[in-house]
C-alpha cells in the first residue's frame, strides 16, 4: 500500500490543522546562527560592516545547510528509509510555518509500511510536549485510513492517563471510518465496553459522516435502538445525552457543509425524541449565526413540539445578545409552552448589556407563565450586581413555587457578597424558616451551579 491512499485526506486534515498545530512551543535548536564562542583578534579588528557580512554569510550558510540536510532527510522518507531523522527535524524545528509543512510532508510520506516507526518517533520525541495530542491525534487519523486496526493497537503504547489513550483511539477511528466503515464498525462492535468503546464510537460516526451523513444518522439511529432495546442504566442518562449530542453535532456539520436546505431536512427528518431535540439544537446553533431571520422562522415552524425547546433557546440566546428587541418581538409570536423559554434566554442575555432596557420592558409585561419565566431568569442575572433589586423583582412572580425557587436563589447568590444584608432582608422575604435557614447555612463559596442552560 502507498502513500497515494492518503494523499487528498491529508492535506486536507493538514490544512486544517494549521494554525492548530503552528502554536508548536518547541526547542531552540532551529537557532540558524549560533554566537562565537570565542572572539579573536582577527575579527576583533575588522570594521563592524565586515562584521554584519560576514554574519550573513554565515547565515546564509548554515541556513543551506539546513535547508540541505530537511531535503536529504525528507528524500529518505520518500523512498522508504529511515524516518527518525525527519521526525527529529520536525520535533526540533521552532518556526511554526516550518513545523506545518514538515508535518504536511510527513503525512504525505506516510504508508502503511513506515507508519508504525514514525508512530514510535513521534511518541519517544514529542511525549513531553504541550502539542503532542493534536499532533499525534492527526497522525493517527491519517495512519487509520490507511491500516485502521494496527493504528488503534498501537495506541495501547502511548503511557499516559486512559484521557490520552481514548483521545488517540476516536482519532484512529475516524480515520479508519472514512476509509472502511464496515470494518471499523465491526472492531467497535467486538470492544468491551467503557469509556474507550464510547470515545471510539465517537470516531467511528465522526469518520463515517465525513464520507456519508446519511450512513452515519442511520448507525446512530441503529445504536439508540439497541440502547433502548437493553434498558436504561441508573446513572446513563448524564454521558448518554453528552454522547448524543457530539454525535448530533458532527452529523449536523457534515450536513450543513452541503446546505442548510439539506441540514434542516435531515433534523425534520429523525424520529421524535432526544436525537431529534439534539439535532435541532445544532442545526440551530449554526443556522443563527449565518441567517438569524431564517433560523428563527424555521424554529418558530416547530415551537410547539418537545423536540424543538433546545433549539427555541439557541435562537433565543443568538438574538438576545445582538438584537433584543428583535428577539422579544419573535419570542411573542411563540406559542405558549415555548414563549417563557424563548423569553426567559432573551432577558438573560439583555439583562448583561443593558438592565435598565430589560427592566422596563418587564414592567410593562401582563402575568403570565411567560412574564415568570423573564422575570426569573432577570432576577437571577441581576442578583450579582444589586440583590436587593432582584429580590423585588423575584416577590413579583405570580406563580409560588416559581417565586419561592427565585427568591431562594437570589438570597442565595445574597449570602455570598453580603452576608449582613442578606440576613437582615430574610425575615421580610416572605421564605419559610426552613428555607431562611437553609440559605444562611449553605457552604461558603458555594459556585452558581445549575444557572447554565441544560440540555
Amino acid at each position: 500500500m502507498n502513500r497515494t491512499l492518503i494523499t487528498h485526506g491529508a492535506w486536507l486534515l493538514v490544512s486544517v490543522a494549521a494554525f492548530a498545530v503552528g502554536g508548536k512551543v518547541l526547542s531552540s535548536k532551529s537557532s540558524t546562527v549560533d554566537p562565537p564562542k570565542e572572539r579573536g583578534s582577527r575579527l576583533s579588528a575588522l570594521p563592524d560592516a565586515a562584521i554584519d557580512e560576514a554574519g550573513k554569510k554565515a547565515g546564509k550558510s548554515k541556513m543551506t545547510d539546513k535547508a540541505s540536510d530537511y531535503q536529504q532527510s525528507l528524500a529518505i522518507l520518500s523512498n522508504g528509509g529511515d524516518p527518525k531523522a525527519f521526525v527529529e527535524a520536525f520535533l526540533n524545528e521552532g518556526d511554526a510555518l516550518e513545523a506545518n509543512k514538515m508535518f504536511a510532508d510527513l503525512l504525505l510520506n506516510l504508508t502503511a509500511d513506515n507508519a508504525r516507526e514514525i508512530f514510535d518517533a513521534l511518541r519517544e520525541g514529542g511525549g513531553a510536549d504541550a502539542n503532542f495530542g493534536r499532533d499525534m491525534g492527526l497522525f493517527l487519523q491519517a495512519w487509520g485510513r490507511l491500516d485502521g486496526q494496527k493504528a488503534i493497537e498501537a495506541v495501547a503504547d502511548l503511557g499516559g492517563d486512559g484521557r490520552r489513550r481514548a483521545f488517540g483511539s476516536m482519532s484512529a477511528m475516524e480515520g479508519w471510518a472514512s476509509s472502511d466503515a464496515e470494518a471499523a464498525k465491526a472492531y467497535v462492535a467486538s470492544a468491551e465496553s467503557g469509556w474507550e468503546k464510547g470515545m471510539m464510537s465517537q470516531g467511528l460516526i465522526s469518520g463515517i459522516a465525513r464520507m456519508d451523513p446519511s450512513a452515519a444518522t442511520e448507525y446512530v439511529l441503529e445504536l439508540d435502538a439497541a440502547r433502548q432495546a437493553e434498558g436504561e442504566q441508573p446513572g446513563d442518562d448524564r454521558w448518554r445525552g453528552f454522547a448524543i449530542d457530539r454525535q448530533m453535532q458532527v452529523i449536523a456539520e457534515a450536513q450543513l457543509r452541503r446546505g442548510t436546505d439539506d441540514a434542516t431536512s435531515w433534523a425534520e427528518s429523525l424520529p421524535e425524541g432526544d436525537l431529534k431535540a439534539a439535532a435541532f439544537d445544532q442545526v440551530a446553533e449554526n443556522f443563527v449565526k449565518n441567517d438569524p431571520a431564517a433560523a428563527a422562522k424555521w424554529v418558530e415552524e416547530h415551537a410547539s413540539s418537545d423536540y424543538a425547546q433546545r433549539a427555541v433557546r439557541e435562537i433565543a440566546e443568538e438574538f438576545g445578545r445582538t438584537d433584543p428587541e428583535a428577539a422579544i418581538a419573535w419570542a411573542e409570536n411563540l406559542p405558549e409552552e415555548s414563549q417563557g423559554n424563548a423569553l426567559a434566554e432573551t432577558l438573560d442575555q439583555w439583562t448583561r448589556s443593558d438592565p435598565v432596557e430589560a427592566s422596563k420592558y418587564l414592567q410593562d409585561m401582563q402575568e403570565s407563565p411567560a412574564r415568570d419565566a423573564a422575570v426569573q431568569s432577570f432576577a437571577r442575572q441581576l442578583d450579582r450586581e444589586d440583590p436587593a433589586a432582584a429580590a423585588d423583582w423575584a416577590a413579583s412572580i405570580s406563580d409560588e413555587g416559581k417565586r419561592n425557587e427565585t427568591m431562594e436563589s437570589v438570597g442565595s447568590s445574597w449570602m455570598r457578597t453580603d452576608p449582613e444584608g442578606a440576613k437582615a432582608w430574610l425575615p421580610t422575604s416572605g421564605l419559610s424558616p426552613e428555607a431562611q435557614q437553609k440559605i444562611i447555612d449553605q457552604p461558603e463559596g458555594r459556585g452558581d451551579w445549575g444557572r447554565g442552560r441544560g440540555r
